[in-house]
């Protein structure tokens, strides 16, 4: 059975105020003064109960309208109510309170997805009066251009030029395609732009994706060439191994037959040719394999200065040898969380490609500077040498490609897959008529 409701108790109490009333005016014909005073204070007392029990009744509901109204859902309530209509409100509140919870939740879930992806995003929301504001930037947009998440579109104009004078030539339409954009003390980058529009019941978004080129060139094109290394090693491992095994047995059985002198040199020179040539081919292979299974970096605490230090330490005797100028510019000194082997062995590289572009050169001068630009530590090594002709340089990162006659043009490849699976990049340029290879490593590396 259902307790009284408040209207059942409200009519109760009006009811006994109006017989106490009733019994007052009869009382007041019989002239018991006494009495009457006694039942008047008793309806007084009635009186001021029923005033503060309205009161209170409506004073529940507004906390819990306002609440609704102002999203507010940390809100207390009763799980039992005598009142019909206070119950009723109260499991309507309680579901609001579950769709903010719910809605709050994918909120949470979108916005991570959208900060993790590796795009630019910028999303606008259209205002009351017709002008667009900033509802979103995700993380990779704020990184990369080094922008705070405004929410000005003015802003986002003076910041980068390039992009709001496209967005605003094509009138906010949906588009798709590449636009070039320069960033602040860097050359000019392409990106692949990619716009649009939705529509919600009472407001207009414009979604802008940005997304490098280069970045999407390198990934497909390391792809590649990950799938033809993994296939070429595999299909000369399976070869090589036996004809290397072979040679060496040959060898051994013939020098104990009874051959003359002459077939056994004959033959001895043979083996020995296809010893040396699987050999070869055997380092080839395991340059290969470098490049292909290449482990995850084993990151550990280290300071940046000292594993710089301890690169240039190791070249040190062919850097003496060939009377070259070596300057480090370390504006900055971190502890950095990375693979110190690998680090050290990129380095090692460029430092050794630094010293046989200067070598022949009257000017042999080689500079190692750190810095902080664009959220990203910069490791640069500048050298005076010719630089890498430019018919060329697309081609410097590609495996095995190499214009020194010592070479086997893994160097830089190795380098640059080292660099990425630290989340950062190896770039080249030329400037000053001077050669500079980059590392942009992200500020997560540091400490």
């Amino acid at each position: 059975m259902k307790t009284t409701s408040f209207y059942q108790s409200l009519f109760i109490r009006i009811f006994l105020i109006l017989l106490g009333t009733a019994f007052c005016f009869w009382l007041y014909q019989k002239q018991n003064g006494y009495t009457l005073f006694f039942i008047g204070f008793v309806l007084l007392v009635l009186l001021s109960e029923l005033y503060f029990k309205i009161k209170k009744h409506y004073e529940a509901i507004d906390r819990v309208l306002l609440a609704m109204i102002y999203d507010d859902f940390s809100l207390k309530t009763e799980k039992k109510q005598t009142d019909e209509t206070m119950q009723n409100l109260q499991n309507l509140y309680q579901k609001l309170q579950q769709q903010q919870q719910d809605h709050e939740s994918k909120e949470v879930v979108y916005l991570n997805i959208l900060n993790n992806l590796e795009s630019g995003i910028v999303i606008l929301e259209k205002n009351t009066e017709g002008y667009w504001d900033i509802f979103l930037i995700n993380d990779y947009f704020s990184n990369y251009f080094s922008i705070p998440k405004i929410h000005s579109w003015q802003n986002l104009q003076k910041m980068i030029p390039n992009l709001s004078r496209h967005i605003e030539s094509i009138d906010f339409k949906e588009s798709k395609s590449s636009i070039d954009i320069r960033l602040e003390g860097e050359e000019k980058q392409t990106f692949m732009l990619q716009t649009s529009k939705t529509q919600t019941l009472h407001k207009e978004y414009y979604i802008i994706m940005l997304d490098s080129i280069q970045r999407v060139m390198d990934k497909k094109e390391k792809d590649t060439w990950l799938n033809l290394m993994k296939i070429i090693s595999h299909e000369l491992m399976n070869s090589l191994t036996p004809i290397h095994s072979l040679a060496y047995n040959i060898q051994e059985i013939l020098e104990e037959e009874p051959l003359t002198a002459e077939d056994l040199d004959d033959i001895n020179i043979s083996i020995k040719t296809i010893v040396n040539r699987s050999n070869h081919l055997q380092y080839f292979v395991e340059n290969y394999r470098k490049l292909t299974m290449l482990p995850t970096p084993n990151k550990s605490r280290a300071e940046l200065k000292a594993s710089l230090e301890s690169s240039i330490q190791v070249m040190q005797p062919l850097i003496k040898k060939n009377n070259i100028n070596l300057q480090s510019q370390l504006v900055v000194d971190f502890i950095v969380n990375w693979d110190h082997t690998q680090m050290e062995q990129v380095f090692i590289n460029l430092l050794t490609n630094a010293i046989h572009a200067v070598a022949d050169q009257p000017e042999k001068n080689i500079t190692i500077q750190t810095s902080i630009n664009n959220q990203r530590l910069v490791i640069e090594f500048t050298d005076s040498g010719l630089g890498i002709p430019e018919e060329i340089k697309e081609k410097v990162f590609i495996p095995f490609y190499t214009t020194r006659k010592d070479g086997a043009g893994i160097g830089l490849p190795l380098s640059k897959n080292m660099v990425e699976m630290h989340g950062g990049y190896l770039i080249y340029r030329r400037k000053d008529h001077k050669t500079i290879f980059s590392i942009h490593l992200p500020l997560q590396n540091l400490e």
